[in-house]
């Protein structure tokens, strides 16, 4: 067996690997649903990944579905255990000594993640790994990752246009794709070549490769948008006093659920909780471009206007993430999307942008 290689196996084969993961002590993160949702977390045995069950998405729209084959992404995204939602620093006693909270990195495994989030922790690599976040940088030494391969893509996908789906090409420790009655199996690393061979797998013939290749093609025409990335980020910021995004911010409840979903957004602020007995805790918590207080400072507000905050969202992941970063900051997974609530798509919004500026080129 060797890097890069397919093998053939069963939905039982992905039972044994779960199994073998959990023997080496991993702590395993997939999804799983809970209240009315897929959502990310933490997985004690394989019957809990809902094989049974898909959904229906669309702007503002979420439901599960025994209608749907597979389901896609839910409000989680790895983010949520590598940069976690809130953050304690440290806490200051009430003699004014400093404590620092002892952080434990157990051996995690996402299983089951999809390609357009191995994407996004491959980005946040990039963002909390040069910042220096030690948080994230000793999360992320203790990771395993096994990525399921989209074969259907959901009604607010576009991870094909981005170029971070429906299939994951390298960055993961296993990748799998499920055909129905099989599963495909990749190693990504010498740890995963380790693991599969624990599994009774046979090479995948030509047959069942061609059937991979039909369906890995159907899933990506799905997956794309109207606009393509060619010049995207000239025309956004040539385009930037576009009347578009004020007619959005009509829509836009600047709640900052897009930031909240979407597995790259980075922003945080800090707080200060004090406590009865004369202690305090310093937090690190999510914040939001979207939000209107992320923008305001001592001498005022800098970006007051709701419309030139979303514009600053748009323009930041595909524009000003590319200098800074070397990467666009949109992995295409549609969570901004569908966790809407007005239903603001954001593939409507770039697309939009980019008619205005070629009509003002034409005239």
């Amino acid at each position: 067996m060797f890097l890069g290689s397919i093998y053939s196996g069963s939905l039982r084969s992905l039972e044994t690997l779960f199994e073998e993961i959990k023997k080496r002590n991993y702590r395993i993160i997939g999804p799983k649903i809970d209240g009315d949702a897929v959502r990310l977390t933490m997985l004690k045995k394989f019957e809990e990944i809902p094989y049974g069950y898909g959904d229906k998405q669309a702007p503002g729209y979420y439901r599960l579905s025994k209608e749907e084959k597979y389901f896609r992404n839910g409000p989680d995204s790895p983010k949520r255990y590598l940069y976690p939602p809130e953050l304690v620093l440290f806490k200051i006693k009430p003699d004014w000594s400093i404590e620092y909270p002892a952080y434990e990195f157990p051996k995690t495994a996402f299983f089951g993640i999809k390609p357009c989030d191995l994407a996004a922790i491959k980005i946040m690599d990039e963002v909390q790994g040069s910042l220096g976040d030690q948080y994230y940088l000793n999360t992320r030494e203790n990771l395993l990752i096994i990525v399921e391969n989209c074969t259907d893509p959901g009604d607010t996908c576009f991870c094909a246009t981005m170029g971070t789906g429906p299939t994951a090409t390298h960055g993961f420790d296993i990748a799998y794709t499920r055909l129905d009655d099989v599963v495909l199996f990749q190693p990504g690393s010498d740890l995963g070549v380790e693991l599969l061979s624990e599994l009774e797998l046979e090479p995948a013939d030509g047959e069942i490769l061609d059937r991979l290749r039909e369906v890995v093609a159907e899933a990506a025409k799905k997956a794309r948008t109207e606009f393509t990335l060619g010049n995207l980020p000239e025309i956004l910021e040539s385009n930037i006093e576009s009347e578009v995004y004020k007619q959005v911010a009509e829509k836009c409840l600047g709640c900052a659920n897009c930031n909240m979903v979407c597995p790259t957004c980075f922003c945080f602020d800090i707080v200060d909780e004090p406590e009865f007995d004369g202690s305090a805790k310093r937090i690190r918590i999510w914040d939001g471009c979207h939000s209107y207080s992320y923008a305001q400072v001592a001498a005022g507000h800098f970006r007051k206007d709701l419309w030139a905050r979303y514009r600053h969202w748009v323009l930041h992941k595909f524009v000003y993430w590319l200098r800074q970063f070397g990467s666009f900051g949109c992995v295409g997974c549609g969570r901004c999307i569908t966790w809407c609530p007005a239903g603001i798509d954001l593939r409507d919004v770039v697309s939009s942008v980019v008619r205005e500026a070629e009509e003002k080129c034409r005239r």
